[in-house]
């Protein structure tokens, strides 16, 4: 049964509301479809699904559905648009993995990067003069401001701030600027 007829009417419509002509028009189709759909997809099981999409959109929307030229012109635009889209889905996936490939393993690598940046700011804070080191970590570790420790170590503000400034400057020449960012501290 070959259905390419331009309907001027809603004969056609009728028909693809009978299941078993929707069908026929499915066999009669299918093939040349399927190789319509693999033209732009290159992916047997993809054009596959795709022109069953095309179908089961057309009884889906078997009503509203307007043919304004032949049924088989409506099959393979449907199948290459659908086509279309599939490509247009897949270079978006595309795009995002590998964006969220680039963008874990650069989370990664700048994670492992803070992490030795620590661990060599510890080892430097830990070469630092003893009164030097017991000052600087009660004043960045511990978050304390110069007053406080000044009381507790039995030492002056000013004494207090002359051993920071030479354990900053002292870390800064270790790590030039890396540094800098890491020790920017509120008020004291």
């Amino acid at each position: 049964m070959i259905i390419s007829f331009k309907p001027k009417s809603d004969f056609l419509k009728k028909l693809l509301i009978n299941k078993a002509i929707l069908e026929e028009l499915f066999k009669e189709n299918y093939k040349g479809l399927y190789y319509h759909a693999y033209s732009f997809t290159n992916d047997s099981d993809v054009s596959k699904d795709i022109v069953n999409d095309v179908f089961e959109l057309i009884w889906k929307k078997r009503d509203n559905i307007d043919i304004t030229y032949s049924i088989k012109s409506l099959l393979y635009s449907m199948t290459k648009n659908k086509a279309i889209n599939y490509l247009r889905h897949e270079e978006v996936k595309k795009k995002y993995s590998d964006y969220k490939i680039d963008s874990s393993e650069m989370v990664e690598e700048d994670y492992r990067d803070h992490e030795a940046l620590i661990t060599k700011i510890k080892a430097a804070i830990e070469e630092l003069p003893p009164q030097g080191r017991i000052i600087f970590k009660m004043c960045f570790i511990e978050n304390r401001r110069y007053k406080e420790i000044a009381e507790e170590l039995d030492l002056s503000v000013n004494t207090v701030k002359t051993h920071i400034s030479k354990s900053l400057k002292r870390l800064r020449n270790d790590f030039s600027g890396e540094i800098l960012l890491f020790f920017i501290s509120t008020k004291k």
